[in-house]
C-alpha cells in the first residue's frame, strides 16, 4: 500500500511540474538562453525544454524534431568529405581520420561559445499589424587558438601525407588547447504572441543565431 501511494504522489507531482512547465510565462532572455543551449551548445535537454515551452501557444506540430547529436555528426563528415575531395586520393585515404578529428575539434570548441545580454528591447514588427518583436543584444565569445597556422588548399594538395597528418593532429590539439577569447555584439530578435493574457517569445527558427555565429566563427579562425 505505501508502494502504491508514493507512486501515486510521484505521478502527481511529475504531472503538476509538467503542467507548470507548459503554462509558465518566460521572460525573453531565458527564452533565448533555451536557443542558445540547443542550437549552439547542442544540448537534449534544452531542446526538450524548448518544445515543452512551445507545445502551448504553437502546437506540437510547429516544435523542432531535430536529432542533434546526428546533425554534428553530419556536419562533421561534410567538412570532411569536402576536405579530402579537394586532396589526391592516396592523400585524402591516408588522413581521413586525422581530418574527420580535427573537424570534429573544431565544431566542439564551437559548442562552448558563451553570451551575456547586454540590452533587451520592443520593437514594432514590420511586417505585421499590431504585432511587436523584442529585440535582444547579445555579447557572443568564444576562445581560438592564440596563433593559428592555416595551410592554403593549394599548399595541402603539394603535402606528403605524413606532413599533413601531423599538420592536422597540431590544429587539433591547438583546438583542444585554445585560450584566446574573441567577442562580438549581435542581435537576436524573438517574435511576441499574445494568448490568454500571457506573453510568448518564439524565433522562427535558428537559422539567425546560428549563421551568424558560425559566419563569425569562421572568419576568425581565417584571420
Amino acid at each position: 500500500m505505501k508502494k502504491t501511494m508514493r507512486f501515486l504522489f510521484l505521478m502527481l507531482l511529475f504531472c503538476s511540474q509538467s503542467i507548470f512547465a507548459q503554462t509558465k510565462t518566460l521572460k525573453p532572455e531565458q527564452v533565448f538562453g533555451m536557443y542558445f543551449d540547443t542550437f549552439v551548445k547542442q544540448d537534449e535537454r534544452a531542446l526538450q525544454q524548448l518544445n515543452t515551452y512551445l507545445t502551448p501557444f504553437l502546437g506540437a506540430e510547429n516544435t523542432y524534431t531535430v536529432d542533434l547529436k546526428k546533425s554534428n555528426t553530419q556536419e562533421v563528415q561534410s567538412l570532411t568529405q569536402i576536405f579530402l575531395a579537394n586532396l589526391p586520393k592516396e592523400t585524402a585515404d591516408g588522413c581521413k581520420v586525422e581530418a574527420g578529428e580535427y573537424f570534429n575539434a573544431l565544431l566542439s570548441n564551437l559548442k562552448n561559445t558563451k553570451y551575456v545580454v547586454k540590452n533587451i528591447k520592443e520593437v514594432k514588427n514590420d511586417y505585421a499589424e499590431n504585432s511587436f518583436l523584442t529585440e535582444l543584444t547579445v555579447d557572443i565569445s568564444f576562445s581560438v587558438p592564440a596563433q593559428i597556422s592555416e595551410v592554403k588548399l593549394d599548399d595541402a594538395k603539394k603535402m606528403k601525407t605524413e606532413d599533413l597528418k601531423k599538420y592536422l593532429k597540431n590544429k587539433t590539439e591547438a583546438f583542444a588547447k585554445a585560450g584566446k577569447r574573441v567577442s562580438e555584439q549581435q542581435v537576436f530578435k524573438l517574435y511576441q504572441i499574445k494568448k490568454e493574457g500571457n506573453t510568448y517569445y518564439w524565433n522562427g527558427g535558428p537559422q539567425e543565431l546560428v549563421w551568424k555565429l558560425n559566419d563569425f566563427y569562421f572568419k576568425t579562425l581565417n584571420h
